[in-house]
C-alpha cells in the first residue's frame, strides 16, 4: 500500500523542471485537490533544484574512484529494484537529481560543513534501512491506528533531527471535510503535523511534526470539531 502512484512522482518531476503540457497541468491540478501534500512537495523539489542551480557556478571535476563508481550505480539498481523506474521521463529527473547528490556528498567547492550537518545522517538507497529502537534516524516505524466505522488507516511514523514524519494511507473519510494531524507529547502539549481532505480516493501523504520522536506518545486524525477519528499510542524510548 505504501508505494507512491507513478503517474504523480512524473507530473511532480515535470512541475518542478517546468516541463509540464498545458495538458499535464491541468492533469497536475486535478490531483492537488485530492493530494494536498503534492504542493509541498514540488516546493520542496524546487529548493533542491534552485539550491543545486546556484551552487553549479562553484563546483569543480574531481577523479571518481572505481569504488564510488560502483557504489552509485549499485543506487541506481536499488532504486530501480524497488520499483521507482529511473527510465520515468529521465530529462526531468536526472540534471536536478545528480546536482542534489552532489550536494549530499559535498563535492561542491565553497559548501560548508555548517550546511553539510545540518543534513539529517540517514542513509542512502544503497544501504539497508535503518532499525533500532525508538527515535532511530530513519527508521519505519509501524503504528496500529485504531479508526472510526468506515476508515481505514495504514500509518508510519519516522524520526528525523527535525521532527517526526508521519505516513499515511487513508480511505473513507468524508469527502471535501477537513482533518488534522495531531501529535501529542510527553507533557500533553499537542503539535500539528498539516490537515487533508476527505477525498473519494485513497489519500496518501506524508506529513511533519516540530516534535522529536522520543518526545512524541500519541498520534491522532482529527475532523473539523477537534473529534478523533483515528488514533494511536505510540510506543516510548
Amino acid at each position: 500500500m505504501r508505494a507512491r502512484d507513478e503517474r504523480i512522482e512524473e507530473l511532480i518531476a515535470a512541475a518542478v523542471a517546468d516541463d509540464l503540457t498545458p495538458v499535464e497541468r491541468a492533469e497536475l491540478d486535478d490531483l492537488r485537490a485530492v493530494h494536498p501534500w503534492i504542493d509541498d512537495e514540488i516546493a520542496s523539489l524546487s529548493r533542491v533544484a534552485a539550491r543545486a542551480a546556484a551552487e553549479g557556478s562553484g563546483w569543480r571535476d574531481l577523479p571518481v574512484s572505481a569504488a564510488l563508481r560502483e557504489r552509485v550505480l549499485g543506487s541506481a539498481s536499488a532504486v530501480t529494484a524497488a520499483g521507482r523506474s529511473v527510465s520515468v521521463a529521465p530529462r526531468r529527473w536526472f540534471a536536478p537529481a545528480l546536482a542534489a547528490a552532489c550536494l549530499v556528498v559535498g563535492i561542491v567547492t565553497g559548501f560548508g560543513v555548517a550546511s553539510l550537518t545540518a543534513i539529517d545522517p540517514e542513509p542512502s538507497l544503497a544501504e539497508p534501512a535503518p532499525t533500532g529502537p525508538v527515535g532511530t534516524l530513519g527508521a519505519v516505524e509501524p503504528v496500529a491506528m485504531r479508526a472510526d466505522p468506515g476508515i481505514d488507516v495504514d500509518a508510519d511514523v519516522i524520526a528525523h533531527t527535525w521532527g517526526t514524519e508521519a505516513l499515511l494511507e487513508v480511505e473513507g473519510l468524508a469527502v471535501g471535510e477537513t482533518y488534522a494531524v495531531v501529535f501529542v507529547g510527553e507533557d500533553g502539549r499537542e503539535y500539528s503535523a498539516g490537515e487533508m481532505l476527505g477525498s473519494e480516493v485513497p489519500i496518501v501523504c506524508r506529513l511533519n511534526a516540530a516534535l522529536l520522536r522520543e518526545d512524541a506518545v500519541r498520534m491522532e486524525i482529527r475532523d473539523a470539531g477537534s473529534d478523533v477519528v483515528a488514533g494511536a499510542e505510540l510506543p516510548s524510548a
